[in-house]
């Protein structure tokens, strides 16, 4: 807390990687955006943002307070590009030139054999005072002087190019090329991915085997209850601490309803997966803490608790992965059931 100002400090769940941003309780959704773009690096027209378990996109105007709609340690998602209700278009922003016709038939003639991504990084057209690339060796037609040289584009058509592009991004060797920029946000995010998971699996295995301490902060409600605690637990031989936001008994049980509704409503799986204690541990460390704190170190039987009533079988089914024929014919059984509905 500073002088004078209630603070709300909340976990933000980054494309690359965890971190924290602290505004005033009393501070509006616009400013809210405004600080997170600053920790993103990136414009806040851009940003889409989503809390709860399972996330939902926050829908409110830039002028709405986030109080009453996000609490102390309250776990924020932050996804950049082009999104519904939150990103809107920067005014004042110049329309992309059409193609003259020479330049069209240029680009149509160029080498077929190359795939290339370079509609999606819309790279700029080269500058009148770059070196020409030397005449075809036909010498036929066109006229003197030679073409200009094409724009960087992403060469990936074979092995030896795409181990290369990735060896200069992880390596940070890549420049301005556009392969290795691609590749180097791809091995980011997937970085990012896979420290979650191991931050999950070593906060699952710590709960089930009773190797934590959860205490209890001093800041409460108005109605008394707490509203902040520590989670502590080793990994080897480092202790990590994990703040979260208290839920009460109530709350806790609320939450792990409506994702039974949620799944009676889509009549998909993908819903209640999330209630299995690994998972839960993955995607909100928040709700599987709370139910380390009500019902003990195992999760499964915490549930079972919380909702005796509940058919709860299916915590102790495994993955089942189908393969790509049964992807491809699971998706097309989908879309047959929803042409016939």
């Amino acid at each position: 807390r500073t002088a004078g100002r209630a603070m709300l400090s909340l976990r933000l769940r980054l494309p690359n990687g965890p971190s924290t941003v602290q505004v005033g309780e009393d501070a509006t959704f616009a400013a809210l955006r405004a600080a997170i773009a600053a920790v993103a690096a990136s414009p806040a027209e851009a940003l889409t943002l989503s809390s709860g378990f399972p996330p939902a996109p926050l829908v409110l105007n830039d002028s709405d307070p986030i109080r009453g709609t996000l609490r102390n340690m309250d776990t924020v998602v932050v996804a950049v590009g082009a999104s519904s209700g939150q990103a809107v278009a920067p005014a004042g922003k110049a329309k992309p030139k059409p193609k003259s016709a020479k330049k069209a038939a240029a680009a149509s003639s160029g080498a077929a054999a190359v795939r290339t991504l370079s509609d999606i990084d819309s790279p700029a057209p080269p500058s009148a005072g770059k070196r020409r690339a030397p005449p075809a060796s036909s010498g036929r037609g066109g006229g003197g002087g030679g073409k200009k040289r094409a724009a960087a584009a992403l060469q990936l058509s074979s092995e030896d190019g795409i181990g290369s592009s990735l060896l200069d991004a992880v390596s940070g060797r890549g420049g301005d090329d556009p392969a290795a920029a691609f590749l180097k946000a791809a091995s980011q995010s997937a970085l990012a991915h896979h420290v979650a998971e191991v931050t999950a699996t070593e906060r699952y295995h710590a709960a089930l085997g009773g190797h934590f301490e959860i205490e209890v902060l001093e800041s409460r409600r108005l109605d008394g209850e707490p509203t902040e605690a520590v989670a502590t637990y080793k990994v080897g031989r480092k202790t990590k601490r994990e703040p979260f936001g208290l839920l009460a008994l109530p709350e806790l049980r609320g939450v792990v309803l409506a994702v039974l509704e949620q799944l009676q409503t889509d009549q998909s799986s993908a819903s209640v997966e999330l209630l299995k204690p690994f998972k839960m541990a993955h995607v909100s460390p928040r709700v599987f803490w709370n139910m380390v704190h009500h019902h003990g170190g195992d999760v499964a039987a915490g549930l079972r608790a919380l909702l005796p009533a509940q058919d709860w079988s299916f915590l102790e089914e495994r993955d089942r992965r189908l393969s790509h024929k049964g992807a491809l014919n699971h998706a097309a059984a989908e879309e047959e059931r929803r042409r016939s509905g």
